[in-house]
């Protein structure tokens, strides 16, 4: 059976994850300018992505076996290594571009969750300045202190 159908997936899954990858750099743009609104479209777009990128997923798994024949070692080194000439060559050429693509979303990824992981803590960071906590103004026996952190006070009164 000639890769053909298998090459197409291939190429589809690649470009949607280039897409991906293009999101991403989005992201981080918007995230390092506090561009909310936009940053909520992007990642609206990015869900759409990677629910494109499952179902190619599952029609790549699904021509790999036909192609190869089972159901069970269906990376795309296996299916280069069974085909011959020119798909061989592009198979191979899809292999290495992966390999770069997903590189460079897994780096980009990276630096966009540290990115929001700080941002969360200046948040957090501004909260505990705005709402600080209890302090007890007597004095207690050192040995009748509560182990446990004292609660915090509400930022919105419940008895309004």
């Amino acid at each position: 059976m000639q890769a053909g159908k298998l090459i197409l997936t291939l190429d589809r899954l690649l470009e949607l994850h280039l897409d991906l990858y293009q999101t991403a750099l989005k992201k981080t743009d918007q995230l390092k300018h506090n561009q909310t609104d936009e940053l909520k479209q992007v990642l609206q777009h990015e869900q759409v992505l990677v629910q494109s990128i499952k179902q190619t997923e599952t029609e790549r798994i699904t021509q790999a076996s036909l192609f190869l024949g089972r159901h069970t070692d269906l990376t795309l080194t296996a299916c280069a290594e069974k085909a011959e000439g020119a798909e061989k060559t592009r198979l191979t050429e899809l292999k290495e571009e992966f390999k770069e693509v997903m590189d460079k979303l897994k780096a980009a990824n990276q630096l966009n969750q540290q990115m929001t992981q700080s941002a969360l803590q200046f948040v957090t960071m501004s909260l505990d300045m705005l709402i600080p906590r209890e302090q007890t103004p007597n004095y207690q026996r050192p040995d009748t202190m509560r182990k446990t952190e004292p609660n915090r006070r509400s930022l919105f009164d419940s008895k309004a």
